[in-house]
């Protein structure tokens, strides 16, 4: 079977070589979930022995944001490793050129883009994000963003709008990112029957990403299986996508507990993990090694 990760962060500590953008700590320099990773770092090559350490065969990179909209550390990944890697990309969805980064960007090996700001109801209001649906259309790619509840009505009827635009509901569509240390809600499943309606919408996907670590139990975490149920029975295998986000949950759990906890699952059938754990994966993103 098949492993592939949908979110894996790689980055370099801020050094001359390879210089984390100008504005990143006046912006970010508060947030402890960012703060995380400023004194580490996970080169790609890093990346690639702790996905063979774990038995992880590919994944999808994603920016931290350390280079702002700048994808190229992540291209780099897929040239030297171009069997282990595609790229999820940041956007300036503003850009006066945004039509062309993006085409630019395919054959180096970009999906899909990110934008958490899709959740922003203002931004929606001002037709901030036009362009950038459009170009992702026109070219194929995939769009993750991530939520805030009560879900805004203007990101719902993005969704339904742009059926030609496949989009993948980050973090199983908590409006919290995993880690949560000290600040777990008693049920951190309280808010899921807004995003398994949204399973009504066939361009809608959803990934697992950092779904142990919302887990008060250790490997292999039973006490989220039936969230993890009510999604799979919701959307389909064919929607759902495993993913770690090992780098900012490994104080919690291991990279290897966070990887294999799916097989223990009671319930879950072999062809139901053959898809989560990579087939959805290599069929939304229209990821092929050919």
């Amino acid at each position: 079977m098949e492993i592939i990760d949908a979110q894996v962060h790689t980055w370099m500590t801020d050094r001359p070589r390879r210089p984390w953008a100008p504005d990143y700590r006046d912006k970010l320099g508060n947030s402890w979930t960012y703060l995380l990773h400023a004194g580490q770092t996970n080169t790609n090559e890093m990346a690639v022995l702790e996905m063979a350490e774990v038995g992880v065969d590919a994944a999808l990179l994603s920016p931290v944001g350390v280079y702002g909209p700048d994808n190229s550390y992540e291209f780099e990944a897929v040239a030297s490793f171009p069997r282990k890697f595609r790229v999820v990309g940041w956007i300036d969805w503003l850009a006066d050129d945004v039509e062309e980064r993006l085409a630019a960007g395919v054959p180096q090996g970009l999906v899909g883009v990110r934008v958490p700001e899709m959740r922003n109801r203002e931004r929606h209001e001002r037709g901030e994000f036009d362009r950038v649906l459009a170009a992702c259309e026109d070219l194929g790619l995939v769009i993750s963003i991530m939520v805030v509840h009560p879900l805004p009505e203007p990101m719902i009827k993005m969704l339904e709008r742009y059926q030609g635009i496949k989009f993948v509901v980050g973090h199983m569509g908590m409006d919290f990112s995993p880690p949560v240390v000290g600040a777990l809600p008693d049920d951190p499943f309280e808010k899921l029957p807004d995003i398994l309606d949204l399973a009504r919408l066939d361009n809608v996907h959803i990934n697992l990403t950092g779904a142990p670590s919302v887990s008060r139990e250790r490997f292999p975490f039973r006490d989220i299986w039936d969230g993890i149920h009510r999604i799979v029975d919701a959307y389909g295998a064919d929607r759902v996508m495993w993913g770690s986000d090992y780098t900012r949950t490994a104080g919690l759990h291991s990279y290897w507990d966070g990887t294999h906890y799916l097989k223990e699952v009671s319930g879950l059938s072999g062809d139901e993990l053959v898809k989560v754990y990579g087939a959805t994966v290599r069929r939304v993103f229209n990821w092929s090694d050919e």
